[in-house]
């Protein structure tokens, strides 16, 4: 179960941050009482709803390269990206702990026996402290599901799993291929194996509304989730969603609307929820809409915008949890 908030050997920016919600950088402190950096790592597999087997095309949302954060060379063994990454991090952010994280395309859509040849390629390096593996939920088999949890005896285990929305005629329409009981059901199996599940979901989907965006809020909220990653939809250069923009089929969320929506979500979850993600990323160059998002002088915006957050936090009065109800 995620660990309790430490405000030792914090500034004051964190201790207020850590009042209002839970996130992640507490959780790591906590954990592990080091610098804990993420490495992405690049399996090359690939999605049931790209390769025929339940769709063609991918998410409307996603790029050719899954959205790849592009950090090293996809071309090289796992092992390899990790030690390069292992470097690289301990140099720039004298970081001494890793996740290993496994990110674009469906991490888990393999033969048993090739998963766990990239899962211990992931962990080879003794200074890794969490498996990340970023899957769907219709590609968690009891089988995969087992082998995955064998990893907890060496590591803890995070299975980042794409939700989106519980609204399946949305996920229909962007061409996800699962329903969100998929995800519900998943969820069931994976806590079954004291495995930790960190849900993403996705604000500003065409032809939802807010009382859709409430209703994927209500039942995460009440689910057996132990983190959230939330983003706003991000409209990107050659994906089907940039046309479906061009063509007026939506708006974008607009900064205030999504800021609304972000602290509505804090106040209904569980204050041990841990909060990996406030808003999503975009590489250089790839961004439509909406332009709030847009990366200004490296990582400024994005310290702006979560600043937004906590001041209306404040605002309000409230913070993570103070509507929740434990069932």
């Amino acid at each position: 179960m995620p660990a309790k908030i430490n405000n030792k050997n914090t500034t004051n920016d964190d201790i207020k941050t850590q009042s209002l919600y839970y996130n992640l950088s507490s959780y790591l402190k906590k954990r592990f009482n080091a610098k804990v950096q993420r490495i992405t790592l690049e399996a090359n597999l690939d999605c049931p709803n790209r390769d025929g087997k339940k769709a063609f095309g991918g998410c409307t949302f996603c790029t050719a390269d899954g959205s790849s954060a592009g950090a090293f060379d996809i071309n090289d063994p796992i092992s390899k990206q990790l030690q390069d990454g292992v470097k690289l991090f301990s140099r720039r952010f004298g970081a001494t702990k890793f996740i290993s994280y496994l990110q674009s395309f469906t991490n888990t859509y393999a033969p048993i026996e090739v998963l766990r040849k990239i899962y211990d390629e992931a962990i080879s390096h003794p200074d890794v402290v969490v498996l990340a593996v970023g899957t769907r939920p219709d590609c968690l088999s009891d089988e995969v599901l087992d082998l995955i949890s064998t990893y907890n005896e060496k590591v803890e285990v995070w299975l980042d799993i794409g939700l989106q929305t519980v609204h399946d005629k949305t996920l229909d329409f962007i061409n996800r291929a699962h329903t969100g009981d998929d995800f519900f059901n998943a969820l069931d199996r994976a806590k079954k194996r004291n495995l930790i599940v960190c849900a993403h979901t996705i604000f500003g989907l065409p032809g939802e509304t807010n009382e859709m965006f409430y209703e994927t809020m209500k039942e995460l909220a009440k689910s057996k989730i132990d983190a959230v990653k939330i983003h706003q939809l991000l409209v990107l250069e050659k994906t089907k969603i940039a046309k479906q923009y061009e063509e007026r089929l939506f708006k974008a969320l607009e900064l205030d609307e999504y800021i609304t929506l972000v602290c509505d979500f804090l106040e209904m979850l569980s204050p041990d929820v841990v909060i990996h993600r406030l808003f999503a990323e975009a590489k250089p160059g790839e961004l439509i809409a909406p332009k709030w998002a847009e990366q200004d002088d490296g990582r400024r915006n994005k310290q702006q915008i979560l600043r937004m957050i906590e001041a209306e936090l404040i605002r309000r009065g409230t913070k993570q949890g103070f509507y929740f109800k434990a069932s």
